[in-house]
């Protein structure tokens, strides 16, 4: 094997990897999205901030937050409340969580005073308190002040709270990545077969890497432009429900429930179109997925030489897959730059490749 068909190998394999981890990033995103994982990260970290102990989390005080009049139309109504909002604004987790305190009414927040007063009402101990009452003793009375304060403490502790959820996370995807790799029987010793025994697969493969990889990024390749645009609509329209006033809230809340059927909507179309394109993958003649009784005969048949290079192979490609579609799309742009130096000589009109050379 000259050096030019291992880099099309490579080019191809990078190819495969960057379909099948968007795959695996759209499982990720749909089992996220049913289970609200980043919702129940956050109601864990308003359970920290509420708790006493810090070994503990009190997460019936941060039920009572989220189910607040200031919080609770950020979600949607679900069964087993796993509709509840993912991001909370600083300002507004403040009045969800001043608004559990006995005596607090609707016009507390008008002034430092009042909020500091409301703050040492919390739970002894408590981070939220602590960081509460600094921050007004820190602002005085200027309100614009305790709210700037706020709005950076809360960043770090938003950033800290995304940290624990991507560390999770990498746990899921890894696998998720392990059960597309089997199901998928995207075996990369095979896949590498196939290419060494029939150049035409390789070539057809190549030739849909070169066209990737002359997009911009992974967001060209899968087009989810609609997705994040319905996204950033839905920021929106949340972000307008903070702002409403009492007789322009029920319209707002109205339109964010339009904007995340839109969403989902946007989302759904964009799975289609990872499916579609690995059907485009194996278009070329690529051969991916179990023939009937393969996998029985694989699975039962763990001490054969040939089960474990099967077992390799798709730990191989498992591995991969969780490095992510980001990831795989810049190593398929730098092969594809490498390879674009020169044609292959076996490409060349008038040429001839001699067998086994």
């Amino acid at each position: 094997m000259d050096f030019l068909t291992a880099l099309d190998i490579l080019l191809a394999l990078s190819l495969i990897y960057l379909v099948f981890a968007l795959v695996v990033t759209s499982l990720n995103e749909s089992i996220a999205a049913a289970l609200s994982s980043r919702a129940r990260w956050l109601r864990r970290g308003i359970a920290s901030l509420l708790s006493a102990d810090p070994k503990k989390l009190d997460e019936a005080a941060a039920d009572r937050v989220l189910d607040s009049p200031f919080v609770s139309f950020l979600g949607t109504p679900g069964c087993f409340k796993t509709f509840r909002p993912s991001y909370i604004p600083a300002w507004t987790l403040m009045q969800g969580v001043l608004s559990t305190v006995e005596g607090c009414r609707d016009d507390a927040f008008a002034r430092v005073a009042d909020i500091r007063a409301l703050a040492e009402k919390l739970p002894a101990r408590s981070p939220i308190r602590s960081v509460l009452i600094d921050l007004c003793a820190r602002a005085g009375d200027d309100l614009d002040a305790f709210r700037g304060q706020l709005d950076a403490w809360f960043k770090a502790f938003e950033e800290q709270l995304t940290a624990w959820y991507r560390q999770k996370t990498q746990y899921v995807l890894l696998g998720l990545s392990l059960a597309v790799a089997v199901a998928m029987n995207v075996d990369t010793l095979d896949i590498v077969r196939q290419f060494s025994a029939e150049p035409k697969v390789l070539k057809a493969v190549v030739d849909q890497a070169g066209d990737a990889a002359k997009l911009d990024g992974v967001d060209a390749y899968l087009d989810s432009r609609a997705r994040d645009e319905a996204r950033k609509a839905l920021d929106e329209a949340i972000t307008a429900v903070e702002h409403a006033d009492a007789a322009g809230r029920a319209r707002a809340l109205e339109t964010a429930q339009e904007k995340r059927a839109a969403l989902t909507k946007a989302q759904d179309e964009l799975d289609q179109r990872v499916a579609r394109l690995t059907d485009t993958l194996m278009a070329g003649g690529l051969r991916l997925g179990w023939k009937p009784g393969e996998f029985r005969q694989w699975a039962t048949s763990p001490a054969k030489v040939e089960s474990w290079n099967k077992l390799f192979g798709l730990l191989i490609s498992a591995f991969a897959l969780a490095l992510g579609a980001p990831f795989w799309f810049n190593v398929l742009k730098s092969v594809a730059s490498v390879r674009s130096v020169g044609p292959r000589q076996q490409d060349q009109p008038g040429t001839a490749t001699t067998p086994g050379a």
